[in-house]
């Protein structure tokens, strides 16, 4: 981050400014242009109402970030608007919302993609941190989605939303029209969820949509990747998959109630999750409407299909696979067609695969050509494979094993096994595939997208059952709360690991060195001092925005202060270049 830009001479800061108060603020956003910086002041901020529409450049974006991350707090009712192209938004803390207003049953959103009633491209929210900020209980049937997308090719990344509570998704995209607009959900933190009243009694409390039913048929080609949702506790939908050509990946759901559902759209690809459900009544791994997904390399365990009052719902299990209503409206259900499941894993789900499932009587329509292949099924308690359809092309199913369960295939055709014992054994992270199982190189087919593992371990020619490939040494773990903040979530965006799909400010820094601090800043009196475990004696170097050298000192014991005066208000970078030591400091 910083490092890049010193690199390119601080040109990117040629128009930073700090701005300390709103009236500062507005003023910046008036003014701004391709290449401003616009630095937030840490402290807390009541009533923000940002709302910037720039032309910004990929070489020049607009950027809005926290003086430091995490010390800047928006409170009270504050809202974001971006619109233009190339704004990126960053480093601040939603939390302590009061005076929402509902207007027409809906809130504001806190941040939208669209400004003066222009969208945003090219856009991207990051590092931030949305806690508990939700309206009254008078208010919390009230549609309040904390981020409305718009545009094209816009990021969400790097970011916690934790608490949330009421109608509304956390991450909602309508698409409009019928363009596809590439939109990537990344590195995200979704945790601690509640839903109004009983569980799904109130549907539109996801965590992520894309997508309505009226682009339903159009794709969107957007990825939702490495993202970590945990007690989450909302709809039964979790993820509501509303469009075409999207991808699914490398998420982790953890103690939760609902299901990835890809409720509209087609052709799009699920792999390479892990399901922790914990035995929660309501759960299921996958749910499957329309044509043409792939599913596969997932990991589903302790799926408990069941409400809370003990009936079987309709809309669960590992992977359910609904049936379709004839003649169907763009909001109903399509007939899943065309469709593959194969290489997944069930562990201790009451049902792992469902085949015909209808949550309304006049869903009669069964599923045509779909393969499930290649999945395991470890004790499974109800049904390892449940058909509720009878439909004679609703599905081929091959070189499925499981172990110990009972299942409406035929043993022993089509190499669907029932195995004894040893499939797999229990450790830390999941349940893996045991030394000697039966599922080694046992896949049956071909599949010119089954590469890798659910771990990224590379496929053997003779692909092994299930989602785990034997020996791989696949690296790729589910995620863990201690992930948060390191891999996922708020303050996750380090600038020695960065995304390379993330756009990052020069404002957006952490120290190389943790031990060494320099303060104040910005500097009272034009000094700045440093403390750290040590003291420092190497040589500290400071440049001006156009990269210019414009002092160098050498510290020594008795002093550790550097005198700016003489030096003009503004922003400069202070290096310490034996540790890489790298701060901008803001003269007043």
């Amino acid at each position: 981050m910083l490092t890049i830009v010193f690199q390119l001479g601080l040109q990117g800061i040629s128009n930073a400014q700090v701005v300390s108060d709103k009236n500062e603020l507005a003023e910046a956003i008036n003014n701004a242009s391709a290449g401003t910086e616009i630095v937030l002041a840490d402290g807390t901020w009541t009533d923000v109402n940002i709302s910037i529409d720039v032309e910004a450049t990929e070489n020049q974006p607009v950027v809005i970030s926290a003086e430091t991350a995490g010390d800047v707090f928006f409170e009270g009712n504050s809202q974001i608007e971006i619109g233009g192209a190339h704004i990126i938004f960053q480093g601040v803390i939603f939390r302590n919302p009061s005076g929402l207003i509902v207007n027409n049953d809906r809130i504001d959103p806190i941040i939208s993609f669209r400004a003066n009633g222009n969208e945003c491209d090219d856009c991207i929210v990051t590092n931030i941190k949305i806690e508990d900020y939700n309206g009254t209980s008078a208010q919390e049937e009230a549609v309040f989605k904390w981020i409305l997308v718009y545009g094209f090719r816009n990021e969400i990344s790097y970011s916690s939303f934790v608490g949330k509570h009421g109608v509304g998704s956390i991450i909602n995209h309508n698409r409009n029209d019928g363009e596809a607009d590439r939109t990537s959900i990344h590195h995200n933190y979704f945790a601690d969820r509640t839903p109004v009243g009983e569980f799904n009694e109130l549907n539109d409390q996801d965590a992520i949509r894309l997508g309505n039913s009226s682009t339903s048929l159009s794709e969107s080609f957007s990825e939702v990747y490495e993202n970590y949702f945990h007690n989450f506790s909302g709809e039964i939908e979790i993820i509501s998959n509303k469009c075409g050509g999207n991808k699914y990946f490398n998420n982790t759901f953890r103690d939760y109630q609902g299901s990835l559902t890809l409720r509209h759209g087609n052709n799009c690809e699920v792999y390479g999750n892990f399901f922790f459900a914990e035995n929660n009544s309501t759960t299921a791994g996958i749910r499957v409407i329309g044509e043409g997904h792939k599913i596969y390399n997932n990991y589903i365990e302790g799926v408990n299909s069941r409400k809370a009052g003990g009936s079987l719902s309709g809309a669960t299990g590992g992977i359910n696979i609904s049936n379709g209503r004839p003649n169907t409206a763009l909001n109903g259900y399509f007939t899943v067609k065309d469709t593959e499941i194969v290489h997944n894993t069930f562990v201790n789900c009451d049902y792992a695969i469902r085949v015909g499932t209808t949550v309304s009587s006049n869903l009669t329509l069964p599923p045509e050509n779909v393969e499930i292949s290649n999945n395991v099924m470890v004790n499974s308690s109800s049904s390892a494979f449940l058909i509720q359809t009878n439909g004679n092309n609703a599905f081929s199913a091959s070189g499925n094993i499981t172990e110990n369960g009972d299942w409406d295939l035929a043993t022993n055709v089509n190499n669907n096994v029932v195995a004894n014992s040893d499939l797999l054994t229990e450790e830390q992270e999941f349940f893996r595939v045991a030394d000697g199982s039966v599922l080694i190189n046992a896949g049956i087919g071909s599949f010119d997208y089954l590469a890798t593992d659910i771990l990224g371990g590379d496929r053997d020619t003779a692909p092994d059952a299930g989602a785990e490939e034997f020996g791989a040494a696949g690296e790729r773990l589910p995620f863990t709360d201690a992930d948060v903040g390191v891999n996922v979530g708020f303050g996750a965006n380090l600038p020695d690991n960065p995304d390379p799909g993330v756009v990052a400010s020069v404002f957006d820094e952490k120290d190389v060195n943790d031990q060494i601090v320099l303060y104040p800043n910005p500097a009272v009196n034009k000094v700045v001092s440093f403390k750290s475990d040590q003291p420092i004696l190497e040589e500290v170097v400071i440049f001006d925005n156009s990269g210019k050298r414009l002092k160098q000192q050498v510290f020594t014991i008795d002093n550790q202060s550097i005198d700016l005066r003489g030096f003009e208000s503004g922003v400069y970078l202070i290096t310490i270049p034996s540790n890489q030591f790298q701060k901008l400091v803001i003269i007043n």
